[in-house]
């Protein structure tokens, strides 16, 4: 009896294993494929430009501040004591505004870029899911999350190919609108 038992889980560990070995697992380099995309290379090269741009303001204002700081230095000796109070009050200030225009910029720019990659990680998600599906896989992770992967289980090409077939640049739903109506007259 108590062979038979041992034997009956023997035989259930192996149609478990043998269930698991049948079980495709594949992985993506999520954030490779959002900037591999036509989208994500359009977006990327887009956000780079407003950072470049608010960087430029920034800079600017940054040397408007330096330039006040060294007029006062080169004007302190002549300068009455309620002068300098009024100089050092309108440097703090500029200095305030400067501060906080820079964090407006860096909280626009921020916010543009989580909207985008928001915007391309819910459609990634839906290309990941069909390729999946095509290819029979029950589970596709995010290759950060792994430690180890064979090459074999990377999907990420595809679902870069996958993607920009699907969501071509400036086509949006029109182009896939058009692209969907020719598929089923095939």
């Amino acid at each position: 009896m108590r062979r038979f038992l041992v034997c009956l889980v023997l035989s259930a560990s192996f149609a478990s294993m043998a269930a698991r070995a049948d079980t495709k697992i594949g992985y993506v380099e999520t954030q490779r494929a959002v900037s591999e995309t036509e989208e994500g290379k359009q977006i990327i090269a887009k956000l780079r430009g407003e950072a470049e741009d608010a960087k430029k303001q920034i800079e600017v204002k940054q040397s408007g501040l330096q330039k006040m700081q060294t007029d006062f230095e080169k004007q302190s000796s002549v300068l009455s004591d309620e002068a300098k109070k009024k100089k050092q009050e309108e440097m703090q200030k500029a200095y305030n505004e400067y501060r906080q225009s820079a964090s407006e910029l860096q909280d626009q720019i921020d916010k543009k870029q989580q909207q985008a990659m928001n915007s391309i990680s819910q459609k990634m998600l839906q290309v990941i899911a069909e390729v999946a599906e095509r290819d029979g896989m029950a589970y596709v992770a995010d290759r950060q999350a792994l430690l180890f992967a064979p090459p074999s289980s990377d999907v990420t090409n595809e679902v870069i190919r996958r993607y920009n077939e699907k969501y071509p640049v400036g086509g949006g739903a029109a182009a896939e609108g058009t692209k969907t109506a020719k598929s089923n007259k095939k």
